[in-house]
């Protein structure tokens, strides 16, 4: 029975001291600033590596990947390689990155392989590879405008469309766009409309019918509200207004924004017809005449 236990705690050790030398130097802490970098922009990148072995270890190479299709980064005014002649037992060092962000880089978070080498006491290479990540993303800009071709007229019923506009870097997601009741108007569709993904310099547009009344002001106040995410899921909730200009038919057909009714056609028309059916009247008159 003591044989079978100082067995299984020598093979723990041995287990713990081959994993122990696998991860002779290790990854304390990874920064980066800013902490959300914008396509095109420079992250500067520090690497915290501890020496967590009980003797020193020489030679230490840290080397971070950029060859991957994924991997959006170049170094900038600096290398993509660190190296420090020696690292003492139980000491720390930091090794600083500079790293640029190609500009057609799209939002999200992209991971960074990052290779760490040294020579052991025996003078061994070893090699570890690990992993670090950074997050590229830029702050939302959502505008919102009218569909200029639409004329609103007072006293009726009206349909217009207000445009959102993606003017940012960052494709934005689950976009809600909502609208309230304002003086002198009366939502008559959905108040609340969902429309999904808009892409960086893209736009997409959402119709509502409103009641306006007769007596409403020439420039009504329409509050708006945007909701959507961004790449990192982040919510955002915009309070924005629309100025919706308003006309009665009068005013609008003397501005040249609608067209006049003619009348003069419908006149022709209702003459021609009257002509026909007195034609018809009088020519049956005379035929019932000529049989008695």
């Amino acid at each position: 029975m003591k044989t079978q236990t100082k067995l299984i705690i020598t093979s723990i050790f041995i287990f713990l001291f081959s994993l122990n030398f696998i991860s002779a130097v290790s990854i304390t802490d990874v920064s980066s600033s800013p902490q959300e970098v914008v396509p095109g922009e420079i992250v500067n990148i520090i690497i915290e590596i501890e020496n967590i072995f009980e003797y020193d270890v020489q030679n230490l190479n840290v080397k971070l990947d950029l060859s991957g299709e994924d991997v959006p980064f170049a170094p900038y005014q600096s290398s993509s390689e660190k190296f420090l002649d020696e690292l003492d037992d139980g000491d720390e060092e930091d090794f600083k990155f500079k790293l640029i962000v190609l500009p057609e880089t799209s939002s999200g978070i992209y991971k960074i392989p990052v290779e760490i080498s040294y020579e052991d006491d025996e003078e061994d290479t070893c090699t570890k590879n690990e992993l670090i990540s950074v997050t590229v993303n830029s702050e939302p800009e959502l505008k919102v405008s009218l569909v200029d071709s639409e004329v609103l007229i007072k006293g009726s019923e009206n349909v217009f469309s207000i445009k959102i506009i993606n003017s940012g870097l960052a494709d934005v997601k689950f976009v809600y766009l909502g609208v309230s009741d304002s003086k002198g108007i009366k939502i008559l569709s959905e108040k609340e409309q969902y429309i999904g993904d808009i892409d960086s310099d893209d736009f997409d547009s959402v119709e509502y019918r409103i009641y306006i009344n007769e007596d409403a002001s020439g420039t009504i106040n329409l509050p708006v509200i945007l909701k959507f995410r961004d790449a990192t899921n982040k919510e955002f909730t915009e309070s924005k207004n629309l100025i919706l200009k308003t006309y009665s038919l009068k005013q609008a057909q003397d501005l040249g924004l609608v067209k006049k009714t003619n009348y003069t056609i419908y006149i022709i028309i209702g003459i021609l017809v009257l002509g026909y059916i007195g034609y018809r009247i009088r020519k049956k008159r005379k035929k019932n005449r000529g049989r008695i």
